[in-house]
């Protein structure tokens, strides 16, 4: 956009570079918008991906619920050396089967008894 030699401008000109100035607004606008969609498309993508292949890091870690669970099960059906269930105290509780053990702490009740 060059501005003419001639120190008068005329109405056409300043029509022109309004024109002008106006078509770039919206080119900038629709590239900056059209980037905006585009990353926010592949981010819930990315999203969609991880949840469908099962790597929910979220899902990943065991709660203690699920530990407490899975080291009854296993100390009832009888097998040796497993964990009982640890109090937040720190005290060993013993479950059905009479063995007693640390290494798990339970939060808020998820104990089976306490001795």
């Amino acid at each position: 956009m060059a501005v003419p030699d001639s120190p008068a401008m005329t109405k056409e000109d300043g029509i022109k570079l309004r024109e002008a100035r106006r078509a770039r607004v919206r080119r900038i606008r629709g590239r900056v918008i059209g980037g905006s969609v585009a990353l926010f498309i592949a981010l819930w993508m990315l999203i969609t991906v991880v949840l469908v292949t099962g790597n929910d890091p979220a899902l990943a870690r065991k709660t203690l619920t699920q530990t407490a669970t899975t080291a009854a099960t296993s100390t009832s059906t009888g097998s040796s050396g497993s964990t009982g269930p640890v109090s937040s105290s720190g005290s060993t509780g013993s479950n059905s089967t009479g063995s007693t053990g640390s290494g798990l702490s339970s939060v808020g009740g998820v104990t089976s008894s306490q001795s």
